[in-house]
């Protein structure tokens, strides 16, 4: 590639002139070498492919963090809060009342 500011001739693939230190490519795109299909092909697959496993690795960490956060949650309720903390908690199915649970008196009218 020939230097746009002094003239030499530089290897191909340099991106410094070996003799002024200039920039061998610019913005504008007199010097650039087209890619061609194969090259625009390949670069569009390898850009898919990378933002896909992008995608990928971020679902699996957002699903392993609700799964951490669901076991301590789990580990919370189990055994760091107090058992009187919920013994003022009514469940009530079918009629009967789950074991250890209280309820309200019933109002006489």
């Amino acid at each position: 590639m020939k230097c746009n500011r002094c003239g030499t001739d530089n290897p191909k693939g340099k991106s410094v002139c070996k003799k002024c230190g200039a920039f061998l490519y610019s913005a504008n795109p007199n010097n650039r070498v087209p890619l061609t299909k194969e090259q625009k092909s390949a670069r569009r697959k390898s850009l898919f492919k990378g933002s896909a496993l992008g995608c990928l690795w971020s679902v699996l960490i957002i699903v392993g963090m609700f799964f951490v956060l669901g076991i301590i949650s789990y580990l919370l309720v189990r055994f760091v809060i107090p058992e009187e903390y919920f013994s003022d908690v009514t469940i009530e199915t079918s009629g009967s009342v789950t074991p250890g649970a209280t309820s309200l008196p019933a109002s006489s009218n």
